[in-house]
């Protein structure tokens, strides 16, 4: 992919993801102006143009920051803790504020408004996934070790699942075994998710996915070391991933930590077969 034409404002969450995608801009000729809610800009500094700080969120900040720099493109990557807009809704700006009271909270719905928000303003929301097209997910096993047939069947079973789960905004990711429900992921992410698996099964297999409607420029299903490590942990012993729209963070490192883990790792459609 050639280097964006213009300034890019780049709204970093937590993670690995939102500082890659400074790094690929930045080496690509156009460092982005971050602004985030991060406690620390020690990874993202070298990479920017410039890193504004924010104590709450606010759409009406990014707008200005945006506007004053010049940039009519942005990029939304890394996992912002849902709570935060439950925390003093009295301190958010006008535009924030209206979009909270105008959309129903649910992810889908939520951060498509906020899309449709920035658009309004004049200011386009780029798919992050085009600056990293080799870390999407391919079909098939993608670590060292295939799921056996049990974890593929509970691999089916919680596709299944997730194909009911994932139109009502909730349940990105679920955990099986022995083709039962384990846990389902809400407000509290993927590895939080996994974490109470290990009290509550000790075994089981991880599919993560996304809705069929899913808008591929934000909100793309991230899995990387943590994940891993977050599996190991609780005893989980398979990682089914979707094909083509999951990103598979410091790959390399993530297949490693699979590998030495005895983790397979798995892509696969959303009717998956072995």
């Amino acid at each position: 992919m050639s280097a964006p034409e213009g300034r890019i404002v780049l709204i970093a969450g937590e993670g690995a993801l939102p500082v890659e995608i400074a790094r690929r801009l930045h080496e690509r000729g156009t460092p982005p102006v971050v602004v985030t809610l991060r406690g620390d800009d020690g990874a993202l500094a070298p990479w920017s143009e410039a890193v504004v700080h924010l104590r709450f969120p606010s759409l009406g900040r990014v707008v200005r920051e945006a506007r004053r720099r010049g940039a009519e493109r942005l990029i939304m990557a890394g996992h912002i803790a849902k709570r935060t807009i439950y925390l003093l809704p009295a301190l958010f700006d006008p535009l924030t504020r209206s979009v909270l009271s105008a959309t129903p909270r649910d992810d889908h719905a939520l951060l498509g408004s906020i899309v449709e928000a920035f658009e309004r303003e004049g200011i386009a929301v780029l798919p992050y996934w085009q600056i990293l097209p080799e870390f999407l997910a391919p079909e098939g096993r993608l670590g060292s070790r295939a799921p056996t047939e049990a974890e593929l069947q509970d691999v089916r079973y919680g596709a299944e699942v997730l194909s009911v789960t994932l139109p009502c905004s909730f349940g990105q990711a679920i955990v099986v075994a022995d083709r039962a429900v384990v846990a389902v992921e809400a407000m509290e992410g993927t590895d939080a998710m996994i974490g109470r698996c290990g009290a509550l099964s000790g075994r089981g297999v991880v599919v993560k996915m996304m809705r069929s409607d899913q808008d591929l420029r934000y909100d793309l299903p991230t899995v990387g070391p943590g994940t891993i490590e977050s599996m190991r942990c609780a005893g989980l012993t398979c990682l089914a991933v979707e094909a083509g729209r999951t990103l598979v963070l410091e790959p390399e490192r993530t297949f490693e930590s699979a590998d030495a883990c005895g983790i397979a790792v798995w892509g696969i459609r959303s009717c998956p077969s072995s």
